[in-house]
């Protein structure tokens, strides 16, 4: 029996315009590699005729891996060469959100979500020739959730997968995967491809140390490409294994890839990374500036974009600190900020309009432009009044002897961040609250960020509802720092952790409509700002796929060799 869960409050009907639609063909129970007919389309490249083995794609990005272990890696930059090089469980569909087979050919799911029994595919081998099977499954989850200490390994799986218990090997082929608890959205997890995704690793991985990670004759995957050379902060050269044939079905591509090399090279400097691109040092560029995109397309290069699915880039309230505990401040601050403004003038094609807590491409996402998301300095202005907050001599309102100043973090990787956190700076002050911005918090401490800052910023990526049980479960990431005196702690996560209990589409649409609402508008956790984006720019080159988690995947990738 499933696990009971409240019905949403009602909504007002205007809110219920849901974007995408929940992985049917992860809820059958039983999935086999035949039934797929999910495939991914060409994401890059306009030229025609058949696509061309050979070659080797130079492509400039924005900074290096850390690690070269998929586990490890904690930057963007890192995740984007990993579906490369390690493969998934599970692949899911960029457009539909359907979860599709890949190295698992089909499963099962208990009644109460928590047991998930894999068929594998057969005749998977690693880069240096030890086979895929239940055995290395296994040993991947426990190490990716329990860390390895004698390796210097830490613990993994918190927050993903706080409630995995372990792993049963059934039969070579055949794997049973155990939770404590519900764990709905584990299908979808175990293709997600972002930081610290849960890419197969092989046994001589296993047991190295991080810091013999780094080496790449020691990183063994089972994906299409093998890491042959890196220069920490400089280079990552990939070369392709003419062996391998086990691409995702929804990929639509059987065989090896085509490139013989994928170069990764490092430019920080974004100028620099366009200069690089249109002087035919590198034929493609990754994380292309806003105001760079339309005039290379301009010039002739393609561009590459996708959202990204997840969360959206806007801040994290801090609810443990005075004025942001109180939720009329927290209402002011979401009214004060002009989303469809920012479409209207600073944001590139590429990017987005931020209707949700969750991106567009995320299923059950619901459009709050209408309400709770609309600008309205007005609006602020009462709640400010109504919450006891009175305009200075200076403009700056008072309380209690107190000036209303906030302190906020913004995002340097993302450029237009900046402009939008400034814009919202420019708004608020003309409501009377002083925003004291800090632009670049990456080496601020995380207990600082905590006890000083009211609004932090984010932007997660994974392509499933439950990046909001993720980020905003009091007991998981509590990314609004709700204290452990919270009125309504528990049931924040126990409405959160409800996204876990099922696969069934209606229930589990109701319950990301619920978790939205309560997010968004009966507790306001956060300020949705903008969807960014991710854009390569290239001339000469076809079928850059941009995958669920907008990661790039090179497996169709092809240059023409004239």
């Amino acid at each position: 029996m499933e696990t009971t869960v409240h019905a949403p409050r009602p909504v007002r009907e205007r809110r219920r315009r849901f974007r995408g639609v929940f992985g049917v063909l992860a809820l059958t129970g039983v999935l086999a590699l035949t039934g797929c007919s999910s495939t991914v389309d060409a994401a890059g490249g306009t030229g025609s005729g058949d696509p061309q083995s050979g070659g080797t794609l130079r492509i400039a990005l924005l900074s290096s891996p850390e690690s070269l272990d998929p586990h490890l890696n904690t930057s963007f930059a890192a995740s984007n060469y990993g579906n490369s090089v390690f493969d998934k469980l599970t692949w899911q569909d960029p457009e539909t959100g359907e979860i599709g087979p890949w190295l698992a050919t089909a499963w099962e799911v208990n009644d109460t979500n928590t047991e998930f029994t894999f068929t594998l595919r057969e005749g998977v081998t690693f880069s240096d020739g030890t086979p895929f099977n239940a055995d290395i499954v296994k040993k991947n989850f426990d190490q990716y959730v329990f860390g390895d200490p004698a390796l210097g390994i830490k613990p993994n799986g918190a927050t993903h997968l706080k409630s995995y218990q372990g792993s049963e090997v059934v039969s070579d082929n055949v794997v049973k995967i155990v939770f404590k608890s519900p764990s709905a959205s584990f299908l979808q997890f175990i293709s997600y491809s972002g930081n610290n995704q849960p890419g197969i690793i092989g046994q001589k991985t296993l047991s190295s140390n991080a810091e013999q990670r780094l080496d790449p004759t020691n990183i063994v995957g089972t994906g299409p490409f093998v890491a042959t050379e890196y220069a920490p902060k400089e280079r990552t050269v990939l070369t392709k294994r003419a062996d391998y044939n086990w691409g995702a079905p929804g990929l639509n591509h059987e065989g090896p890839a085509y490139l013989d090399k994928v170069e990764f090279v490092t430019i920080p400097e974004a100028s620099v990374r366009t200069g690089a691109l249109q002087s035919g040092e590198v034929q493609a560029a990754f994380d292309i500036l806003p105001t760079d995109e339309t005039v290379l397309e301009a010039q002739g290069f393609d561009i590459t974009s996708r959202t990204i699915a997840g969360l959206n880039l806007g801040w994290n309230i801090n609810t443990s600190l005075e004025p942001t505990n109180d939720i009329n401040v927290r209402r002011a601050i979401v009214r004060a900020t002009n989303r469809a403004g920012f479409k209207d003038t600073v944001l590139a094609p590429s990017e987005g309009q931020a209707k949700s807590v969750l991106a567009a491409h995320v299923q059950g996402s619901t459009d709050y432009t209408d309400d709770v998301l609309k600008f309205d300095l007005e609006e602020s202005k009462r709640l400010l009044d109504e919450a006891g907050w009175k305009v200075g001599a200076d403009g700056i309102r008072e309380k209690d002897g107190k000036k209303l100043t906030l302190k906020a973090t913004g995002h340097y990787l993302v450029p237009n961040s900046r402009y939008t956190y400034e814009s919202i700076q420019a708004s608020l002050k003309e409501i009377g609250v002083d925003l004291d911005f800090q632009f670049d918090a990456s080496n601020i401490p995380t207990d600082q960020v905590n006890k000083e800052y009211h609004l932090i910023n984010t932007n997660r990526s994974r392509n499933d509802p439950a990046i909001l049980n993720v980020n905003f479960n009091p007991d998981r990431g509590n990314s609004a720092r709700i204290p452990a005196d919270f009125p309504d702690r528990q049931k924040i996560a126990d409405t959160l952790e409800a996204l876990e209990s099922t696969l069934d589409p209606t229930q589990r649409a109701a319950l990301t409509e619920q978790a939205q609402e309560l997010v968004l508008d009966e507790y306001v956790l956060f300020d949705p700002v903008f969807e960014p984006s991710q854009v390569a720019a290239s001339k000469g080159v076809h079928d850059i796929d941009l995958d669920a988690t907008s990661r790039l995947h090179f497996l169709r990738t092809w240059i023409d060799q004239s």
